[in-house]
């Protein structure tokens, strides 16, 4: 979730149609619009964002289908309050399981974690500006 401006909160959701669903909220989250499909494919798999600076960070397996491997895992980053994203910054490429990502921005820097191949926690931090 994250907050565009004052009360306008927003949410990706993950899903078994292939892609993330999105929805919005103009009253800090009193009501919420029916969840609508993007453009970000990913196959029901854990996603997690942050928000730093005016730049949204998505940390995602952007693979499409209903079910699927957990790789790639990748960096996908919007500079349009998430209405478009780049191309995917792949973090992990190679077979196994790279799934449940947390990402926090802080002092210009990118703390990614997430389960890799079941068996321990990955870390990566990125110089981010």
């Amino acid at each position: 979730m994250w907050e565009s401006q004052p009360g306008h909160v927003h949410m990706l959701m993950r899903s078994t149609r292939g892609v993330l669903y999105r929805s919005d909220s103009m009253d800090y989250g009193d009501s919420w619009c029916e969840a609508y499909s993007t453009t970000v494919p990913n196959n029901n798999s854990g996603i997690d964002l942050v928000k730093a600076g005016e730049s949204l960070i998505l940390v995602c397996n952007p693979v499409p289908g209903n079910w699927g491997e957990r790789t790639p895992l990748s960096i996908l980053v919007s500079e349009d309050n998430g209405r478009s994203w780049s191309s995917p910054i792949h973090l992990e490429t190679a077979a196994g399981e790279y799934s449940y990502p947390a990402v926090i921005a802080q002092d210009g820097l990118l703390h990614v974690t997430y389960s890799w191949n079941r068996r321990s926690i990955a870390y990566h931090c990125l110089q981010w500006l």
